[in-house]
């Protein structure tokens, strides 16, 4: 069901614009150019509302029960229900998946192209959950955004106009007056203003004080000082009535039609049928009734709310009205409720105003704010509250503890509260049981007592059938953060990683820290950072892995154990052996032997995918595909039967084998049309001195003539005649150096294979094989003199066209380093000294080139 919002929100109120202020809609303007949000930060009565309804655009009035930022966002799609298709958004709030209805939301806002949002009443509506909302809506470069606020200091990351920015100047003020009182003196009108330091509706209520025969003696800055002008000269049953309407914020036309003809006067304002009251002219008029009358009024307007099905607003109501235990009870019923909508936050903040006295009565609320805290995503705080909750003798305790292990996955903390809660609740522990021995690496266990979904075909090992589930289902995303590891985004972000594409992987990965982000879950933001960790390890982007898995390991600081596995086996399978001990150890502790060997055999490919061989230990593999993968390892031939059964390897994945290993394997199998592939990987490194390397081993060459053929192959292509003359040597002499180098590169060749790296007509490297890597060709390969061991004359060419090329490169950018390597390889080269000087490395270009001109006797 929609969260109910009130239609007089959606439209800014009818005030009377005697002065139109060009002064600060050009400010505002010249604002948004700086930046897509403006904050309007001043107190009441300085025109901020007027202001933006000058500006037009979609307007929204928050109130504190917006502080939740799912029925935040309910605003923002009510707001915008004429304008775009939000039926998407609107059935994953439904849900509570407001993380993801907010993707879905701005996704509906594109095609509307340049817009601007107003929020009024900002400050009301300030929370971590709400900003981080805020900071989502720029996701979308046409908007901008337009905030209200009685204060800057939650919004600073914005442009901000204060109070002395928003205040009327002189020239405005004799414009209200002209409009307003026309019969005042023009001093009189200047020392109204400076009475009121420009305050735009202090001046409006003076002058019409002034007009009444009142001299302006007080500046206006509180409401009690407003209430002395406002009620002059009005009856004074008027005003209590006014007070008892002003408790309600706004109320129908209808019901205040007496209040009608003084409506200047209570500066009240007229939104869609609806009379609403000045916040601080109500403040004014409820300090007029007793305090029993406006608890009694506040309890039959909470009655009258919650007639209509708006819960939260009775429960506010009633808290208002000092009524801790009928909004306790109210808690007691509806609460549960309002959290499976998704209603987290204003579940806690509703709590929050209840005494501890009302709550030591009530031990429901125990167990409430347990499960509220538990969704929040605050996992130490919600342990303690059931721990609370089970002294106080909720038994259901069991049940929330049980789910607060399964939320972080640490089955061996959970077993003991299940026990006691199968014991005591079997039917609704039976479900929480299965899931605990999925994460104990049992899925077969869970499989039997019903458990189904992507998590348990990956654990049983079929990690291909579960993408396709988690693809054909509608994704969630992050639900709230229980959810986020299990059946949402992250989830999808690791199947891809698995047995997908890890660069869609990568994409999941940084959309479920976006969702983490705006939840606020530092649980959620370490997992996504782990599993954009996973999809640059499969990608081969290192140190941007690395720096994933330790941004990872910083925001699990202080979570549960089971979090920080990820991570420090990423980090382990970049080279970290300390890293992947205490992985193991931590995936023990908690319980989860199926991470353990997960992880583990990412480590192995990894390392072998870099050259270097993984000691795999004894590990107990109940997972059929885990299993396959250890068997196979190191994916020497005989391995292709798991390509058959797994094609998923082939691709950008974290169990790829070696890109050699893998397309030799596909070559066995008749998949790749090569006439021959040797399965290794030969890096040619020219730059400094000339080597070459087979899946990471130099190799030495018999005739170093032959090591001079590789590198002239390396340097260009070459006709055969050009070839054996630049070689000096007869066409016997080449056939010979020619099958040495082939043999080299190609170890275990069989007699009469052609080669797989070298190619003919014309003579040189055949570089499009993906296994060959030249460092010649790596534009982010450090600069350094190629062939500097080898003395020839077409090297030599080759080395000084190098240089060429490089130097033309700097000429396109800043790289003050490169120019600096540059001079180091020339130091009389007068470009790159030109370029430095003047420069953070001109010192030290000075240097290198001071010491140049000294060893060749010229400094």
């Amino acid at each position: 069901m929609p969260y109910p919002v009130p239609p007089s929100r959606l439209r800014p109120p009818r005030t009377a614009r005697e002065v139109h202020r060009l002064r600060p809609l050009r400010r505002v303007e010249e604002a948004f150019q700086r930046s897509p949000g403006v904050v309007l930060a001043a107190g009441p009565g300085y025109g901020k509302t007027s202001l933006a309804a000058e500006m037009g655009g979609v307007y929204l009035a928050l109130a504190e029960e917006a502080k939740d930022p799912a029925v935040f966002l309910w605003h923002l799609l009510h707001a915008y229900r004429d304008r775009a298709r939000l039926s998407e958004a609107a059935r994953l709030l439904e849900g509570g998946a407001w993380p993801r209805a907010l993707e879905a939301f701005l996704e509906a806002l594109e095609p509307l192209g340049p817009q601007l949002l107003v929020l009024d009443e900002a400050h009301k509506a300030e929370s971590p959950g709400v900003l981080r909302a805020l900071e989502g809506l720029f996701r979308l470069p046409s908007l901008h955004l337009l905030l209200l606020s009685r204060k800057a200091a939650p919004f600073a990351f914005l442009t901000v106009l204060s109070e002395q920015e928003l205040a009327f100047d002189p020239e405005e003020a004799c414009a209200l007056a002209k409009a307003l009182a026309p019969e005042l003196p023009a001093f009189e009108v200047e020392r109204a203003h400076s009475l009121v330091r420009g305050w735009p509706l202090g001046l409006r209520v003076v002058l019409l004080a002034m007009r009444r025969g009142l001299k302006p003696e007080l500046a206006l800055e509180t409401g009690e000082g407003l209430l002395a002008y406002l009620a002059y000269g009005l009856p004074q049953e008027l005003l209590l009535k006014a007070a008892r309407l002003a408790l309600l914020g706004e109320v129908p036309e209808e019901e205040a039609q007496d209040l009608l003809p003084y409506a200047e006067d209570l500066l009240l304002e007229r939104r869609e049928g609806r009379l609403a009251f000045h916040p601080l002219v109500r403040s004014a008029l409820k300090a007029l009734l007793p305090e029993a009358e406006a608890r009694a009024l506040l309890s039959q307007a909470a009655e009258a709310v919650l007639a209509r099905g708006e819960g939260v607003r009775a429960a506010e109501f009633l808290l208002e009205g000092g009524r801790f235990g009928h909004a306790a009870d109210l808690l007691l019923k509806e609460g549960q409720a309002w959290l499976d909508r998704g209603l987290t936050y204003t579940v806690l903040r509703l709590l929050a105003h209840l005494p501890e006295s009302v709550r030591r009565g009530r031990t429901g609320l125990y167990l409430l704010e347990a499960e509220a805290l538990r969704q929040a995503g605050r996992y130490r705080e919600a342990e303690a509250a059931y721990l609370k909750a089970l002294e106080a003798g909720m038994e259901r305790a069991h049940l929330g503890l049980v789910r607060l292990f399964l939320d972080t996955v640490e089955p061996a903390r959970a077993r003991p509260y299940l026990e006691e809660a199968l014991r005591r609740f079997p039917e609704e522990a039976r479900p929480l049981l299965a899931e605990n021995l999925l994460n104990e690496g049992r899925p077969e266990e869970a499989l039997i007592l019903g458990l189904s979904g992507p998590r348990v075909l990956l654990r049983m090992g079929r990690p291909e059938e579960a993408l396709a589930l988690l693809k054909e289902a509608q994704d969630p995303g992050l639900h709230r953060p229980p959810q986020n590891h299990r059946e949402g985004t992250l989830l999808r972000a690791l199947l891809e990683c698995v047995a997908g594409d890890a660069e869609v992987g990568l994409r999941f990965a940084e959309r479920g820290r976006f969702e983490a982000e705006v939840l606020g879950s530092p649980f959620g933001m370490s997992l996504a950072e782990a599993r954009k960790g996973h999809a640059l390890l499969a990608l081969e982007r290192f140190p941007e892995a690395q720096k994933a898995y330790q941004t990872a390991l910083a925001l699990a600081e202080g979570g549960p154990a089971r979090l920080r596995v990820e991570a420090l086996g990423g980090l382990a399978a970049l080279g970290d052996r300390e890293a992947y001990r205490e992985m193991v150890r931590l995936a023990r502790a908690s319980g989860d032997l199926w991470v353990e060997g997960f992880m583990t055999l990412v480590v192995a490919l990894a390392w072998l995918r870099r050259g270097e061989a993984f000691p795999l230990p004894p590990l107990e593999l109940l997972d059929p595909f885990l299993r396959a993968v250890a068997k196979a390892y190191p994916f020497t031939d005989g391995w292709e039967e798991l390509l058959l059964s797994y094609p998923f390897l082939a691709g950008r994945t974290l169990f790829a084998p070696p890109l050699p290993r893998l397309r030799r394997g596909l070559w066995r199998l008749g998949r790749l049309p090569e006439a021959y592939h040797p399965g290794v990987r030969v890096e040619v490194r020219a730059l400094g001195s000339f080597r070459v390397l087979v899946d990471g081993k130099p190799v030495r060459f018999r005739r170093e003539k032959a090591r001079l053929l590789l590198a002239l192959l390396a340097a260009r292509d070459w006709p055969k005649e050009d070839l054996l003359e630049a070689l000096e040597a007869s066409p016997g002499e080449f056939r010979v150096l020619w099958w040495e180098v082939v043999n080299a590169l190609e170890p275990g060749r069989p007699k009469g294979a052609p080669p797989y790296f070298l190619k003919t007509r014309p003579h040189g490297l055949r570089l499009e094989a993906p296994e060959l890597y030249l460092d010649l060709l790596d534009p982010q390969a450090p600069l350094a003199l190629p062939f500097a061991d080898l003395d020839h004359p077409v090297l030599e060419e080759r080395r000084w066209a190098y240089l060429e090329e490089k130097r033309r490169w700097l000429r396109q950018g800043q790289d003050l380093e490169g120019w600096l390597a540059l001079l180091r390889l020339d130091p009389l080269d007068e470009e790159a000294f030109a370029r430095l000087q003047g420069s953070p490395l001109g010192q030290e270009a000075e240097g290198i080139r001071q010491s140049a001109l000294k060893e060749l006797g010229l400094g």
